[in-house]
């Protein structure tokens, strides 16, 4: 008995750290598959109304470059990925779904960014209404620049998600307390019935 005494906490400490251990390799799945969603989900809305003049077809606008766009416009795509995001995390303990609005005022972070040459500058990142902004520093991703895109036409949708993991264990010496989870995804906008399969205009 005593020595069972002895080695227990040992033990229990052990298959506790070995359980965090799969609930973080959980958690990162779920982000990462949370992120890629997103941003495929504002590539499609992209496809089916891109900037420009309303009164032409989708495949006629994606078939010239974008012009400069509206930041009500981008707004409602990041919006919308965002939410996609804060849908598909909703399982992980300290996301904070909200059922009514579909955001999430604290975890996960979200940034969103339409590289198309025509989102307004400085707009890519910012805080999207109804989820916590600006993201903390111990999200970096979150924080780095927003790349241009090349401008050979090619336009892609980013998505960078940060989320707050706490650990089971909270005992001194042995606690893996709180640390941050960052996944950065990107999904093309393919504008094949405007020119081919090739990038958009």
């Amino acid at each position: 008995m005593t020595e069972f005494a002895l080695i227990a906490p040992i033990l229990i400490i052990m298959f506790v750290g070995i359980a965090d251990f799969a609930r973080v390799f959980n958690a990162g799945l779920i982000i990462e598959a949370a992120a890629r969603d997103a941003a495929e989900h504002a590539a499609q809305a992209y496809l089916a109304d891109p900037p420009g003049d309303t009164a032409q077809t989708p495949a006629q606008r994606l078939g010239v470059p974008a012009p400069p766009g509206s930041s009500a416009y981008y707004d409602g795509l990041h919006l919308d990925a965002a939410k996609v995001a804060c849908a598909e995390t909703r399982q992980l303990p300290n996301a904070d779904y909200q059922s009514g609005s579909g955001t999430c005022s604290t975890w996960p972070v979200v940034g969103v960014c339409i590289h198309d040459q025509a989102e307004p500058a400085g707009h890519c990142g910012g805080q999207i209404t109804g989820f916590q902004w600006p993201a903390p520093a111990q999200c970096p991703q979150m924080n780095a620049a927003w790349p241009d895109p090349p401008g050979n036409g090619e336009r892609w949708v980013e998505v960078r998600l940060c989320y707050k993991f706490t650990s089971i264990l909270n005992l001194p010496l042995f606690s893996l307390g709180d640390f941050y989870i960052e996944r950065t995804r990107i999904f093309t906008i393919p504008c094949y019935f405007a020119t081919g399969f090739g990038p958009c205009a």
